[in-house]
């Protein structure tokens, strides 16, 4: 019978294949193998849960079952849960002490964890052991990267171009990377890739991406802008996104979370001071105000938290979906929730009095932020729509955050944003900070004057040299927050103002709201 499951599982026939594998399991019914199976069929479905299940019944018969051990792992990060992925990689690299590949994977969970340091001595020693594979090179590149050591990186980079000249993400990176020089030859090497029939839509795209990001440094604006655009038409092509039912989404958030909600939910959740939710469009400062922040000693930086976010999915997959659900939560089960988040945050802080979650997509979720702390607080980072819009159009996000990869989406997607955040802005009970990019690099020490005052913290002259602030940077501002203050960035739209025609016309109404900056600086 598991011959046949198997089968069955090598041609992704996994209805099947659990059928005949659990027939077997019947007839043995303590084998860690066909439990492994089981398990990976799960995976294959995206049933985590039910994967971590069978994955956890074969370890308790065969603690060193390897290939369990790399399910499981796979299963919790599948489901986010990457402090319980690190528990079993910790047992996995006891048991394969010189496979590269588990370091490799220790080294990806730890970046993701933002425990840089170990990230990196993970990639070393993956690369000590493997020092022509590829995976454990790009592994340490990318640490090094998030930890601000940008020519160590590129250092990696040019190991694994010196080897495979035409490693698409390591050339990739290695064009968009900053504050280092970059060589010609790599630009020619990019070009020469593109005119490549064997390109992966994918690979095309990071290429593309790439050159446009290496242009923009040199500012060669037009040539920037093609390549930006050919590279987002790739993404889109492959991940579209769907405007209309982001729209009907916000809708739904609107009609849910009215300003009657609040005074009728019967008890909020935990009155805990101690997150600090920072959010807003992506681009638009949260980085930066977050880094500003860490640099206080009372401060610790959570970063991108999925959390919350993790809250809403779940409550969606356990029946009526979510926001609705958000309604019929009863007082133990807001609880619950709101003190498993503050069980996230003690794993982060070292005693510090708050922890920032710097989520920007959590703007979608501030209707449940606040039914579960009634005392969040709330700092909304705004920047010029065009600056914001232009920002997103450079930077890759997942495959399921296709809304930047075309400006008409992007246009559409920025209007839906500031309809909900005018909304929140109406009915939140709670005080809401407005921070401006734009005020920040003017006023800076006015700024974070204020920022830390509504944080509830005494001035500290250290958060002005915020730059000096070492910690583990995973999103595209790694290279900005470490620099002084700047503003270059401010009116950047202006390089490619004749190419923004759709998007201006989309963002009319916003940016009649707030015109945009009047000259660059």
């Amino acid at each position: 019978m598991r011959c046949i499951g198997l089968g069955h599982l090598q041609q992704t026939q996994l209805i099947e294949a659990e059928h005949y594998l659990s027939l077997a399991l019947r007839s043995t019914p303590d084998s860690p193998n066909l439990l492994n199976d089981l398990g990976i069929v799960k995976l294959q479905q995206q049933a985590y849960q039910a994967a971590v299940g069978f994955l956890q019944r074969a370890l308790a018969i065969d603690p060193t079952h390897s290939d369990a051990l790399n399910n499981i792992i796979a299963a919790f990060s599948g489901s986010r849960e990457l402090g319980k992925a690190k528990i079993y990689l910790q047992r996995l690299m006891q048991v394969k002490p010189f496979s590269a590949q588990v370091y490799v994977k220790a080294a990806n969970i730890s970046l993701a964890l933002n425990e840089l340091e170990q990230a990196i001595r993970c990639g070393r020693k993956a690369v000590k052991l493997a020092p022509h594979q590829t995976a454990a090179r790009l592994s340490l590149a990318d640490s090094l990267e998030a930890s601000g050591r940008f020519k160590q990186a590129k250092f990696q980079y040019l190991t694994l171009l010196a080897r495979e000249p035409d490693q698409v993400i390591a050339l990739s990176k290695m064009l968009s990377l900053r504050g280092t020089h970059i060589d010609e030859q790599h630009e020619r090497q990019a070009q020469q890739l593109l005119k490549s029939n064997e390109l992966k839509d994918s690979e095309r795209a990071r290429i593309h991406l790439g050159l446009a990001k290496y242009y923009d440094h040199r500012q060669k604006y037009d040539r920037a802008f093609e390549h930006l655009q050919a590279g987002n038409a790739v993404k889109f092509r492959k991940h579209s996104f769907d405007s209309n039912l982001f729209t009907q989404a916000v809708d739904l958030l609107i009609s849910t979370f009215t300003l009657e909600y609040f005074p009728s939910v019967p008890i909020l959740g935990i009155r805990s001071s101690r997150p600090v939710f920072i959010v807003g469009m992506p681009r638009s400062g949260t980085t930066l105000v977050e880094q500003v922040l860490a640099s206080h000693s009372q401060i610790a930086a959570g970063g991108e938290l999925s959390t919350i976010t993790n809250f809403a999915a779940q409550m969606t997959r356990s029946g009526v979906a979510y926001p609705g659900r958000v309604r019929e939560l009863d007082a133990n089960a807001i609880e619950q929730m709101a003190q498993q988040y503050l069980d996230k945050l003690a794993t982060i802080s070292r005693g510090e009095a708050l922890v920032t979650d710097k989520m920007p997509f959590n703007y979608m979720h501030l209707g449940l932020i606040v039914t579960l702390f009634p005392n969040a607080r709330i700092i909304h980072c705004r920047r010029d729509a065009l600056d914001t819009c232009l920002s997103c159009y450079f930077t890759t996000f997942s495959e399921y955050l296709q809304f930047a990869s075309r400006l008409e989406t992007l246009g559409r997607y920025y209007l839906d944003y500031r309809r909900l955040m005018a909304h929140w802005g109406r009915v939140l009970p709670v005080p809401m900070l407005e921070v401006e990019y734009e005020r920040l690099v003017d006023n800076t020490e006015e700024t974070i004057r204020g920022i830390l005052s509504f944080c509830g913290v005494e001035w500290e002259s250290g958060c002005m040299q915020f730059y000096r602030t070492e910690r583990g940077i995973r999103t595209p501002s790694r290279w900005q927050v470490r620099q002084p203050i700047y503003g270059s960035s401010v009116g950047r739209w202006r390089n490619y103002e004749q190419h923004l025609g759709p998007l201006r016309g989309i963002l009319s109404p916003a940016l009649e709201e707030d015109p945009p900056e009047s000259a660059p600086r």
